[in-house]
């Protein structure tokens, strides 16, 4: 045989041999393949290396990152977890998940859990939450996003679309419909928000801006105290709920800690829940007023500023405590 043709055909051979392995590999990638275990250090170093994004595992586990079309169990990751299309079960990673799809289950990170469609179950990230919409809830260290949620609880911010149950942030909430926000400030498209000032037995008087939705809302104020020069600055914090609403009038209860001081004697603080009664002047404009049961607490030794008419009240070996009946009225203004 002649050499030269015997190379040539030994090539040709190879060449085709190569492109049908190509062939199948390309094909068996297309199609992807399900493992019962998926171990690895970060792709492609890995039990399913280059094919890795195309195929499902029961159970992942990823020195530092991996990669995969679908998890149906658990997948744990020092890193990230990365799914391309659904995961079902649970992702726990270092720093982050990642789902393409859906997912239904629980993803815990470190700092962001990240799902491209729809959540089912319980996101709880260090950090951040992203998700299109959630039926579950999202608990987050700073920031939870997503559109239609169960449920939101963060550190700092949430936002969302509809929200079928609590919204609770350390700061703020956001959301097209929230009836049970609770956070200083609440931005509900559906909601309301007002403006208002208020006077209370201890002359203190505040400006105070509360936020919410149909039936929860937040109280954030900050005024001045015409009364005793020891608690001259005021800021206050809260919540209220709508107990009775009609466009006449209004009933509502709230809790309130308000911190007084002249920055020379020291701090005040005072715990208090009001039933209030509001009447509507005009469609805007609201005047209401309504009994407080407070507590008041001060370092021993301070100046008093309530004087005796306590219902209880005690030393203790560092601070003065009592309870006693107040009251308050405001006139405040809708947004």
């Amino acid at each position: 045989m002649n050499p030269s043709k015997y190379t040539r055909s030994a090539t040709l051979g190879v060449v085709f041999s190569l492109f049908m392995v190509g062939q199948t590999v390309e094909l068996s990638a297309q199609q992807g393949k399900t493992n019962l275990a998926h171990i690895g250090i970060v792709y492609p170093l890995s039990t399913n290396g280059t094919t890795a994004a195309l195929d499902t595992n029961d159970f992942s586990l990823h020195a530092i990152a991996g990669v995969s079309q679908q998890e149906n169990r658990l997948l744990i990751a020092g890193v990230a977890g990365v799914v391309k299309g659904d995961a079902h079960g649970v992702m726990v990673s270092g720093v982050s998940n990642h789902v393409g799809n859906d997912a239904t289950g629980i993803q815990v990170a470190g700092l962001l859990n990240r799902i491209g469609h729809r959540a089912d179950g319980a996101q709880l990230a260090g950090l951040v939450n992203l998700a299109g919409h959630t039926r579950g809830i999202q608990v987050a260290g700073l920031l939870n996003r997503s559109g239609n949620v169960t449920t939101q609880v963060a550190g700092l911010i949430n936002v969302a679309a509809k929200v079928e149950g609590i919204q609770l942030a350390g700061l703020i909430n956001i959301a097209e419909e929230s009836d049970y926000p609770i956070g200083l400030i609440n931005i509900i498209k559906q909601g309301e928000m007002q403006l208002g000032i208020t006077l209370d037995e201890l002359g203190t008087s505040l400006v105070a801006f509360r936020s919410g939705g149909r039936v929860l809302y937040g109280i954030l104020g900050a005024g001045y105290n015409f009364k005793h020069e020891e608690v001259r600055y005021v800021v206050e914090a809260g919540i209220g709920a709508h107990l009775v609403r009609s466009r006449a009038f209004g009933l509502r209860a709230e809790l309130a800690s308000a911190a007084m001081t002249s920055f020379e004697d020291g701090v005040y603080g005072k715990q208090g829940f009001r039933a209030l009664a509001g009447f509507r002047i005009t469609p805007k404009l609201e005047l209401f007023a309504g009994p407080t049961f407070n507590h008041l607490i001060s370092t021993s030794g301070q100046p008093e500023i309530q004087g005796r008419r306590y219902l209880w009240q005690w030393h203790g070996e560092d601070t003065t405590s009592g309870f006693f009946v107040g009251g308050l009225v405001g006139l405040q203004f809708s947004l």
